[in-house]
C-alpha cells in the first residue's frame, strides 16, 4: 500500500509540472493505464475500479423472496413460510437450482435490508415516564418456590428506575402499581407510555388505542396523558424496556429469598435505589439520582389524596362464619353471622369491615385452596361443640400462629384438638402474646398440654378462677361467741 502511494504521490507531482504520460511511464516504470488512471487525482490507491460482480441466480432469487416474506406478514404467525417451505417453493415449483443454505443466506439479507427505522429521541425533564412488566420471575418466598410480576417504570430523561412486586398482571395490582410509583416519583410526569397492556386498553395500538375505563380514571385523577406504543414497537418505549432488563438484573439475580411480599418490596427497593444513586448511564452529564432530584422539580404535583384503588364489594357472613370473595371463602369473627359486612379488597389483602370498624385483614389466598380460616376467630364455636374439634376445617388447615402447630403436633393427649381450643381461649383474658410465650415454654419440654401451658401461664399468679374455694358458713361461730359472753345483759 506504502509503494502505490509513493507511485501515486510521484505520478501527480510529474503530471502537474507538465510532464507528458510517455515520459512518466518510463521514468517510474509503470504502464500508461497507471500513469491515466492516477495523474487527475480522479482516484486514489484505496479505491478500486473493479466492475461489479453480478449474480444474476441471486437477483431472480431474491425478488422472490422479498415477495414471500411479505405474504408472510399478513398471515397467521403458525401459517407463515418458514426459509425450507420457500427453498421447496423455489426449486419444486419454479424450478430453480439452489442449495438451501444459499436461500437461508438470502432469506437473512432479505429480512436485515427490510428492518425498521427509527430515530432517537431526547426527552425533557418531566415530560414522560414509561412502563412496563417484568413478568413470571421467580422467587422463594417463605420458603416455598414463587413466581411474581413486578410493574415497571422508567424516567427517560434521568434513566430513574423503580418497580413494585404483584402476585398478578390484574387491573387491580395495574392500577396500584401508578399509585405507588407516582407516589415514588412524588410527582406526575405528563404523559404515561404503555406498551399493548390488556389491563390498559380494550383494543387497537398507538394513537388508535381504546384505554381501559380505569386506566382513564386514574389518569383523570393524576391529570396525566396516557399513550399506547405502536404494535411490535418496543424502540418506542426503549426506556421501559431497559428498565425491566436492569430491574432483574439488579433485584432478582441471584433469586431472593424472603419471608413475605413485604421484605421482597423492600428488598427490590434497596436494589433499585442503590442503582440510581450510584449509577451514570454513558453520554449524560451527571448521575442517574442528580438527573432525577433535578426531574422531580419539573413533575406535576401529586393530588391531595391518592386514588382509591382498592375493589370495594358489600356481602353478608354466611353461618359457617365466611364471606365470599373470587370464589374463596375468608373467615369473620365470633359474633357477626347474617350481618352485612363491607370488604375492600387489594392485590395483597382481603379486609373486612363492619359500620366502618375493620374486623380482620386476610391474606389473599393466591393457591386455589379452601379459602383463609382464621382459629381464632372459631374459638367460642367449637367450645360450645367440643366434638367437632377432631374434624373442624379451622384447626386442621386454619391460620393460626407456628406455635400451635406445633402443639397439635406435640401433644401427647388424646383430645389434642380440643386442649388447643382451651389453650387459645385463655387469650382472651390474658392476651395474646402471653399465651404464645406460654406455649412455647410448654413445647420446649417435648409434651405440651394445656395444663403445662397454664402452668407455664400463671405460674405463682393463678388468676381467680384458677381454683374453686368454697366458703363454710360461719354463722354457728358467730352464735358461740354470743353464748360465751352471755347475753349481753348487766352483770
Amino acid at each position: 500500500m506504502r509503494d502505490k502511494w509513493e507511485t501515486y504521490g510521484k505520478i501527480r507531482a510529474m503530471h502537474v509540472n507538465g510532464i507528458s504520460d510517455r515520459k512518466i511511464a518510463k521514468a517510474l516504470g509503470v504502464g500508461r493505464r497507471t500513469v491515466r488512471k492516477y495523474r487527475d487525482g480522479a482516484v486514489t490507491p484505496d479505491i478500486r475500479n473493479d466492475p461489479p460482480r453480478t449474480a444474476p441466480l441471486r437477483d431472480a432469487v431474491e425478488g422472490e423472496i422479498a415477495r414471500m416474506l411479505m405474504e408472510n406478514a399478513a398471515l397467521p404467525r403458525k401459517q407463515r413460510l418458514s426459509a425450507k417451505d420457500m427453498w421447496d417453493e423455489l426449486v419444486s415449483n419454479q424450478g430453480i437450482a439452489i442449495s438451501y443454505p444459499h436461500v437461508r443466506r438470502i432469506v437473512c439479507d432479505v429480512r436485515n435490508a427490510h428492518g425498521d427505522e427509527f430515530i432517537p429521541l431526547e426527552h425533557e425533564a418531566g415530560e414522560c415516564a414509561q412502563i412496563d412488566w417484568l413478568e413470571n420471575v421467580t422467587v422463594i418466598i417463605a420458603g416455598t418456590r414463587t413466581t411474581v410480576q413486578v410493574f415497571v417504570c422508567a424516567l427517560p430523561y434521568s434513566g430513574a428506575v423503580c418497580a413494585f412486586v404483584y402476585p398478578d398482571k390484574t387491573a387491580l395490582s395495574f392500577l396500584h402499581g401508578h399509585v405507588m410509583a407516582l407516589a415514588w416519583l412524588n410527582g406526575v410526569p405528563g404523559r404515561l407510555v404503555y406498551d399493548l397492556l390488556k389491563t390498559g386498553a380494550y383494543s387497537g395500538s398507538g394513537v388508535n388505542a381504546v384505554a381501559q375505563d380505569e386506566l382513564k380514571q386514574i389518569a383523570c385523577h393524576y391529570a396525566f396523558e396516557p399513550e399506547f406504543c405502536n404494535r411490535a414497537s418496543g424502540w418506542e418505549k426503549s426506556n421501559a424496556e431497559n428498565g425491566v432488563k436492569i430491574t432483574r438484573n439488579e433485584a432478582f439475580v441471584p433469586i431472593p429469598r424472603v419471608g413475605g411480599y413485604e421484605d421482597l418490596q423492600n428488598h427490590v427497593s434497596a436494589c433499585l435505589l442503590k442503582y440510581n444513586m450510584t449509577h451514570k448511564i454513558e453520554g449524560r452529564p451527571r448521575k442517574i439520582w442528580d438527573m432525577f432530584i433535578e426531574e422531580q422539580a419539573a413533575l406535576s404535583p401529586l393530588p391531595l389524596s391518592p386514588f382509591e384503588v382498592d375493589e370495594t364489594m358489600h356481602t353478608k357472613v354466611r353461618h359457617d362464619q365466611t364471606v365470599r370473595y373470587d370464589k374463596l371463602p375468608y373467615s369473620v369473627p365470633h359474633g357477626y353471622v347474617g350481618r352485612n359486612v363491607t370488604l375492600r379488597v387489594s392485590p395483597f389483602e382481603v379486609k373486612i369491615y363492619f359500620r366502618g370498624v375493620l374486623l380482620h385483614a386476610h391474606e389473599r389466598d393466591r393457591t386455589g385452596g379452601q379459602g383463609r380460616y382464621v382459629l381464632d376467630h372459631y374459638l367460642e364455636a367449637l367450645s360450645r361443640k367440643p366434638r367437632a374439634a377432631g374434624q373442624a376445617l379451622p384447626i386442621v388447615k386454619g391460620v393460626m400462629p407456628p406455635q400451635c402447630r406445633a402443639f397439635l403436633e406435640l401433644c401427647p393427649a388424646a383430645d389434642t384438638n380440643k386442649q388447643l381450643v382451651d389453650v387459645m381461649l385463655l387469650a382472651r383474658n390474658a392476651g395474646a402474646e402471653r399465651v404464645l410465650a406460654a406455649l412455647d415454654s410448654a413445647i420446649a419440654t417435648g409434651k405440651p398440654t394445656a395444663e403445662l401451658v397454664r402452668y407455664h401461664l400463671y405460674g405463682q399468679q393463678m388468676p381467680d378462677d384458677a381454683f374453686q374455694i368454697v366458703h363454710n358458713d360461719l354463722s354457728d361461730y358467730d352464735k358461740l361467741i354470743i353464748d360465751e359472753g352471755g347475753d349481753g345483759g348487766d352483770e
